[in-house]
């Protein structure tokens, strides 16, 4: 005899407590991984976050030192001439030319 429609669901329902197990298993290691998967996103953008911060400053740093080296090649090129070299020959180690007049006062 063939079992109506209602009759064979009801069949169905009777054996369902291992399939409702199977549904509520996969449903509970879904939201675990769903949980694992967000709070990994989450500590991505707070380390993306700080890497962008420690990005910033060492970009700052590296334009203050390329303006220092700027500075410091021109002061090079500079340093080069012979003007220079007399001017901290006289400034700074109180050296005079030959035919120069030193006048010292106390």
């Amino acid at each position: 005899m063939r079992l109506s429609y209602a009759e064979n669901r009801r069949v169905e329902r009777r054996r369902s407590p291992l399939s409702f197990l199977a549904r509520f298993f996969v449903c509970v290691v879904a939201i675990i991984i769903l949980t694992l998967c967000f709070s990994s996103y989450l500590s991505q953008q707070s380390e993306f976050e700080r890497l962008a911060v420690e990005r910033r400053k060492l970009e700052s740093e590296r334009d203050r030192l390329y303006e220092k080296y700027e500075s410091l090649k021109s002061l090079d090129e500079i340093a080069e001439t012979r003007e220079y070299i007399e001017r901290i020959a006289r400034d700074y180690l109180g050296m005079a030319m030959p035919n120069d007049i030193l006048i010292i006062t106390d």
